[in-house]
């Protein structure tokens, strides 16, 4: 344990070491060479303009080196495990949602059934009512595993495409919830798009009307989709109370929707904008380069 502590102090000390060493090596050189260099009576600007650009010259690929090329490889690694992440949670919603509709949904349909036969044939009239309310239980129920599956990955995204697939929340939506909400998918009907894209699109609109429908208070809702030659781009507009204005920042610590949104859009190298005012609504505006 000494010597993995002694390590972690080391390597930075050495780096720092050999930028510093490096530095004044080349500021004792420049300014023994500079007379020589330079006219015997050299404006005092000359002078600076000339040790300053021989300096940038040198700490230019040092800093470079040393402190942006660690920075990018971070971030890239930074990237490759969200890519990860959200893929892998990705399998783990479509293995969910199929477990949910082959499995509790064919246990319940067969429940449904089994009652639907059980009912008529009872004798007791108090059986055959109760036979009839566990039949509509039982419709209940699978309605709300078919709306969890549809939540947590929609066949129709993988079948047929994103319209399909966002036209089916904006109904889950309105037949759930008090809220009419409005949907234009004319311009990507019939397109399919990279499966990463597809899906970033769809998260982003789920995860907007969910926070329309817990947040908001609105009575209205508009998804727009525009695309371009190469954008696609996602509005999502309310009517609804608007949000602190301190929530519309880049970053959102606690508010993981939002931030899972942004990255999500950041990850395919688009963008995501929040505009909302306090009484007057909120928009989202997601922008997806379509060959992400």
């Amino acid at each position: 344990m000494p010597g993995k502590h002694t390590s972690r102090w080391r390597e930075p000390l050495r780096v720092w070491l050999i930028v510093l060493g490096t530095v004044f090596t080349t500021e004792a050189a420049v300014m023994v060479a500079l007379p020589s260099l330079l006219p015997a009576e050299p404006p005092r600007t000359l002078e600076a303009a000339v040790d300053a650009i021989l300096l940038t010259l040198v700490i230019a690929p040092l800093l470079w080196w040393l402190l942006l090329r660690p920075l990018r490889e971070a971030n890239r690694l930074r990237a490759d495990f969200l890519n990860e992440l959200f893929t892998s949670i990705e399998a783990d919603r479509r293995q969910t949602a199929y477990d949910l509709h082959d499995g509790v949904g064919q246990s319940l349909t067969l429940l449904i059934s089994g009652l639907r036969s059980a009912g008529p044939t009872a004798t007791d009239p108090d059986v055959a009512r109760r036979c009839q309310e566990l039949k509509q239980l039982a419709k209940q129920a699978l309605t709300d595993v078919k709306r969890l599956a549809l939540g947590l990955r929609p066949s129709l995204l993988d079948d047929f495409g994103l319209a399909l697939a966002l036209d089916r929340v904006a109904i889950d939506v309105r037949e759930n919830h008090t809220i009419q909400v409005e949907i234009d998918t004319a311009a990507v009907a019939d397109r399919r798009f990279p499966g990463p894209v597809e899906t970033a699109a769809f998260r982003i609109v789920q995860e907007a009307l969910s926070n329309v429908v817990k947040h908001a208070k609105a009575t209205t809702a508009k998804v727009s989709i525009r695309l371009d030659a190469a954008t696609l781009e996602l509005e999502i507009g309310d009517d609804g109370i608007g949000m602190p204005v301190a929530l519309n920042r880049r970053y959102l610590p606690g508010h993981l929707g939002l931030t899972g949104m942004r990255e999500r859009a950041s990850l395919l190298g688009g963008s995501l904008d929040i505009d909302s005012i306090p009484g007057r609504g909120t928009r989202v505006i997601a922008r997806l380069p379509v060959e992400a």
